[in-house]
């Protein structure tokens, strides 16, 4: 069956909440209600990157979701390929992200009252959906914003950091602390990156601070050269009990009740 129909077919109780995972930083999540919202799909495939997954798991054409938010401008978050394609496809879907996202999807033909240019400390309802932005890097990368988001959603919070460079490393309270008080039950946390900096331990640092109930590894399982088995990461958390790692397998759905 193809992945959007399981995706469309699932039914979910009232307080349930499925989540998706589809490679790299790419989530899907949905509601009892039927509304879904993805966060960083990235289904191009060039010819310049050997790819875990040689076939993305659908076609851009077929993602029909309600809402997208894009972490930062970057490729594999901000995909020039696959987003004009889907807003084509279904004009109802609406896209919101950092400026800098925002402005590239203009300038790849998505109408601007189809765009939310989010702001850092902003709360933003998307239907059913809640979305506090905060800050995932300091602006050690200048041209490019790095936001991360709580998602609200079935009385859940899920904290999606996108992506993060070596301040989150060495002094993880600078950009984590907001996160911290408004405590998600579920923290999605990239386990390996584009900075060597970044490590599996890293990870296990920011959720030791955020102390959410569940932890979901990303940011893996896209690029070959950018990868790790996520096993590693769960066994940092042998000896730890008020923090559950969930992987959840590519394609595969994690479905979560408070």
């Amino acid at each position: 069956m193809d992945m959007m129909i399981q995706i469309k077919n699932l039914q979910l109780e009232s307080g349930e909440v499925a989540i998706w995972w589809l490679g790299q930083n790419f989530f899907i999540i949905k509601t009892s209600t039927g509304k879904r919202l993805a966060v960083d799909p990235y289904l191009s495939r060039q010819a310049k990157y050997v790819y875990v997954h040689p076939k993305a798991p659908m076609e851009p054409e077929e993602l029909e979701v309600d809402y997208i938010l894009c972490t930062h401008d970057h490729l594999d978050h901000t995909d020039p390929i696959t987003l004009p394609i889907v807003s084509k496809n279904f004009p109802h879907t609406v896209f919101a992200g950092p400026p800098e996202s925002c402005r590239h999807l203009q300038s790849l033909g998505i109408e601007k009252r189809r765009l939310i240019q989010f702001k850092i400390g902003g709360s933003y309802s998307l239907g059913e959906y809640g979305v506090r932005v905060y800050s995932s890097a300091t602006p050690e990368e200048a041209n490019t914003s790095h936001y991360g988001y709580i998602i609200e959603c079935e009385d859940t919070k899920i904290y999606v950091m996108g992506d993060s460079f070596k301040t989150a490393v060495t002094s993880p309270e600078t950009i984590l602390n907001p996160v911290r008080k408004a405590a998600p039950d579920i923290a999605v946390v990239p386990i390996v990156g584009d900075i060597p900096d970044r490590k599996p331990g890293d990870a296990l640092k920011w959720c030791m601070y955020i102390k959410p109930k569940v932890v979901i590894p990303s940011h893996y399982g896209c690029f070959a050269d950018r990868t790790i088995d996520p096993e590693e990461f769960v066994k940092l958390f042998k000896n730890i009990t008020d923090v559950k790692p969930v992987v959840i397998p590519y394609m595969g759905c994690f479905i979560y009740r408070l």
